[in-house]
C-alpha cells in the first residue's frame, strides 16, 4: 500500500535564490533532503545539512563510467532511474519529492544553431528520469516550476504531505515541459531535412484573460514552444484587465508600428486601425480626439512608436481609450500616463518575429509562410515626370496601412495621417465608399489624399470613379492592369500611379 507522506527530497536543480529558500524551509520541516549535481554542491557549501545521493564508490561510477556491467552507469540520471526501478520493493525509498531543473534546448532557429550532442548529452536521461517519475506521482511528487513553491511548502506544513489533485498537477507541468522539449528536438531535426522540414506544435496557457470576444467566453493566451512572443516584451506600467479583443488590437497595434518603419501613432479598434499617423504632433493628435468625440467612439487602443512631449501627453490622457502602449524606449517621456484615467498602460520592446503565421480551424490549422514587408523595389511607376518624393511617399505609407488592414481595403492617406479606412469589406467599391465617408465626416477634402488598396480592382466602373475622384495619387497590385480596359485609362492617366508586384490580403 502506498503512504501518501513526504519524507525526502531529492534536489538535482541549479542553486537560486528560490531553490535555496525552498530547501532550507523543507529541512526546517524535518524532511530529510539528498542532492546530486553542481546545485547540490553549491548548497552544500553554503552549510545546508544535504546528503550526497550516492554512495562514494557510486559517485565515481557515474562521473567516470569505470563500471561497464551497466550500459547507463555513467550517466547519473540513467542511474538514478535504474536504482528507482531495482530498489521500488525497499521499506525506505530513494526518495518521495524530487526538485528538478528540466533541460533546456534554447531556440533552435536553424540547423546551425541546434545543440550539439555534447551540449545536450544528459538530457534524453533527464527527460527519461522525469517521464518516469511524473508518471508515479502517488509515490513521488516532482517540482519543475518555482511558482509551486510556496502551495506545496504551505502543504507540507499543514500535513506533512502534497494531496494527491496537487501532485496530479505537479506532474502535469512535467508532462507540459516534456511535450515542450520533444516539439522543440524535433522543429531541430527537422531543420536538417529539407524533405522532412515541418512544424509540430506544442501549446502552453500563458495569460488568462478577462473574457474573450463577449463577457460569457472564456478566455486565454497560449505561447508556442520555442518561440519568441508578444507576452515576453510587455511591461506593465498600469495593469487592467486584458481582454480578447484588447490583446489583439494591442498586437495589430504593435504590428502596424513596427511594420512602418518610421516614428508612428495607431488608434486600433476590432482589430483594425481608425487612425495612422507618421511623426505625429500636437495636431494630429487633437484631431484624432475631435473624430472619437464626433463619432461618440469608446475603448480601443493606442500604439505609440514616436517621441512625445507635453502637449501631446496631455491629448494621449484625454482619449477615451481602454489601452495605450508605448515602445520601452519612451519610457522617461511616458510617465505621466501612470496617473492618467486609462484603464491599462504597457511598455513594449520587439520580439522576433514567427517565420510561420497559424489560423485555427476547429480542429487544423492553416500554416502559411509570414507575409513579407512592403519593400520600396516592388514598386513601378507608371509615368515617372508625374511623381514626386513627397507623393510617392505617401503613396508607400497608404500600401503599407492597406497591407495590415483586413481585406478588402481601400486606405484615403492626407500628408502624415490617414483620412479614411474602408475596412474587411466583401466588395472594394463599398470598401471605397466607408473611406470616402470617414474623410467627409473629418472634414478632409478628397484632394488632399491619396488612394491605397491591398487587392486588384477589376471593375472598370469603380477605377473610372477613383481616378476622377481628385485623389493626388494611386497604388496599386499591378495585376490590375491585366484588365485591357483598365489599362487603357491608366495610360491616359495624369494622376500619378505606383504598381506593386505583390499583393498583400490580411
Amino acid at each position: 500500500m502506498i503512504s501518501l507522506s513526504i519524507n525526502r527530497l531529492l534536489v538535482i536543480a541549479d542553486d537560486t535564490e528560490r531553490v535555496e529558500s525552498f530547501v532550507k524551509r523543507v529541512i526546517e520541516l524535518g524532511i530529510e533532503v539528498l542532492g546530486y549535481g553542481e546545485g547540490y554542491r553549491s548548497l552544500l557549501e553554503k552549510g545546508y545539512p544535504i546528503q550526497p545521493l550516492f554512495r562514494p564508490e557510486e559517485e565515481s561510477r557515474v562521473t567516470e563510467g569505470s563500471d561497464k556491467t551497466l550500459d547507463c552507469a555513467s550517466d547519473p540520471y540513467f542511474y538514478i532511474l535504474f536504482r528507482l526501478k531495482t530498489e521500488s520493493q525497499e521499506s525506505t525509498p530513494l526518495f518521495d519529492m524530487l526538485l528538478a531543473d528540466f533541460p533546456k534546448l534554447g531556440r533552435v532557429s536553424s540547423a546551425l544553431s541546434f545543440p550539439t550532442v555534447e551540449e545536450e548529452e544528459t538530457a534524453p536521461s533527464r527527460v527519461a528520469l522525469l517521464r518516469n517519475v511524473a508518471k508515479d506521482f502517488r509515490s513521488i511528487a516532482t517540482l519543475v516550476d518555482e511558482t509551486d513553491f510556496d502551495w506545496v511548502l504551505s502543504s507540507l506544513a499543514e500535513c506533512g504531505d502534497i494531496p494527491l489533485q496537487g501532485r496530479r498537477q505537479l506532474s502535469l507541468k512535467v508532462f507540459s515541459e516534456i511535450l515542450k522539449f520533444d516539439t522543440q528536438t524535433y522543429n531541430g531535426f527537422s531543420l536538417l531535412f529539407a524533405d522532412e522540414s515541418r512544424k509540430h506544435l506544442s501549446l502552453e496557457k500563458a495569460l488568462l484573460l478577462q473574457y474573450g470576444s463577449n463577457p460569457h467566453q472564456e478566455a486565454y493566451v497560449a505561447t508556442l514552444s520555442g518561440e519568441d512572443h508578444l507576452l515576453g516584451h510587455l511591461h506593465a506600467v498600469k495593469k487592467g484587465n486584458m481582454t480578447t479583443r484588447r490583446i489583439i488590437d494591442l498586437y495589430n497595434g504593435i504590428r502596424f508600428v513596427r511594420e512602418l518603419r518610421e516614428p508612428s501613432g495607431v488608434y486600433i479598434r476590432h482589430g483594425n486601425p481608425l487612425w495612422v499617423s507618421v511623426t505625429p504632433g500636437e495636431a494630429e493628435y487633437a484631431g484624432l480626439i475631435r473624430v472619437i468625440k464626433n463619432e461618440t467612439i469608446m475603448g480601443g487602443v493606442i500604439v505609440i512608436n514616436h517621441t512625445l512631449n507635453r502637449q501631446i501627453l496631455e491629448h494621449v490622457r484625454r482619449l477615451p481609450v481602454e489601452l495605450v502602449a508605448y515602445n520601452r524606449e519612451l519610457e522617461a517621456e511616458a510617465t505621466s500616463l501612470q496617473t492618467s484615467s486609462i484603464a491599462s498602460v504597457y511598455a513594449f520592446d520587439l520580439w522576433k518575429l514567427s517565420e510561420w503565421e497559424y489560423k485555427y480551424l476547429d480542429g487544423c490549422f492553416i500554416v502559411q509562410e509570414r507575409d513579407t514587408e512592403v519593400r520600396q523595389d516592388r514598386f513601378r511607376k507608371l509615368k515617372e515626370e508625374l511623381f514626386d518624393p513627397v507623393v510617392e511617399r505617401e503613396l508607400i505609407l497608404a500600401f503599407q496601412v492597406s497591407k495590415l488592414t483586413r481585406s478588402d481595403s481601400v486606405v484615403l492617406w492626407a500628408g502624415t495621417q490617414t483620412a479614411g479606412i474602408g475596412a474587411g469589406q466583401m466588395l472594394r467599391r463599398d470598401a471605397f465608399d466607408i473611406a470616402l465617408s470617414q474623410a467627409k465626416r473629418r472634414g478632409l477634402a478628397i484632394k488632399e489624399t491619396v488612394f491605397a488598396t491591398d487587392g486588384a480592382i477589376l471593375d472598370t466602373e469603380l477605377f473610372t470613379r477613383v481616378l476622377n475622384s481628385g485623389v493626388r495619387g494611386m497604388v496599386l497590385p499591378s495585376v490590375t492592369k491585366t484588365n485591357q480596359q483598365i489599362a487603357a485609362l491608366m495610360a491616359e492617366s495624369r494622376v500619378p500611379i505606383l504598381l506593386s508586384n505583390h499583393r498583400h490580403f490580411t
